[in-house]
Parts: C-alpha cells; structure tokens; sequence
C-alpha cells in the first residue's frame, strides 16, 4: 500500500521526491515528503470493522510556509477519494482526515506540515 501512495505522489511535479517515512537523505532537494504507515484501528462504524491510516509529511526550506499550504491541497486532491491498488491486488480508498499545525524541525532546519489519511481496513 506504502508503494501506490508514493507512486501517486510521484505525480505530482511539485515535489523533488517522495521517500517512506525517516528515508529522506541529507541535503536531499526540496520540497520532498515523506509517507508514514499506521497501524490499524478499531471502527465499529466501518462495514469492514477496521481502518487504517497513513500520513504525509512535507518539508521544505524555512522560508514561508505559504508553498507547503499550496502543496497540502495538492496532495489532498491527490489522493483523497482515490482508488488506489497495492502490489498484492488489495484496493484501498485513502480519506482525508486532517492538516496538522505548521512545524519547524530544529536538526534538519526545515518547515513541515503534515497531512493524514484513513481508509478501510480488511479483516481477516
């Protein structure tokens, strides 16, 4: 699933790169994001009884976070509501949940946002 995430992402040509979460190499060329896998969760409301998460960090330079703004809706239109298929034939549909507040990473020196997703789990 991790995979068809970053392959959507990779469409967009607003972004260098987009690596799994804690891969993004030093003085890689900005903005990039990263892709974070959740476990799965309980959702009595859910017809599949489960869901899963993942989110989607992006970082860029501290120079304004007016260029991650636009980029947040990017990746929003993106993927929300988009049907996307995993290596193992497994069809999932990512639902936009929330934007989290602005952030300055101190070590790295950058300015992120991050953005998260559910979609329905299977249970086995």
């Amino acid at each position: 699933m991790r995979k068809a995430i970053i392959l959507k992402l990779k469409e967009l040509e607003s972004f260098n790169n987009i690596y799994e979460a804690f891969n993004a190499p030093e003085n890689c060329s900005k903005p990039y994001a990263t892709v974070k896998m959740y476990g799965d969760e309980e959702a009595p409301e859910n017809h599949k009884g489960q869901k899963d998460g993942f989110s989607v960090t992006i970082h860029d330079d501290p120079d304004s976070f007016k260029t991650l703004d636009s980029l947040v809706w990017e990746v929003r239109d993106k993927l929300d509501g988009v049907t996307l298929t995993a290596d193992d034939g497994t069809v999932f549909v990512p639902e936009y949940i929330k934007t989290l507040e602005d952030f300055h990473d101190d070590v790295k020196n950058l300015f992120s946002k991050r953005i998260d997703f559910d979609f329905a789990g299977v249970r086995i």
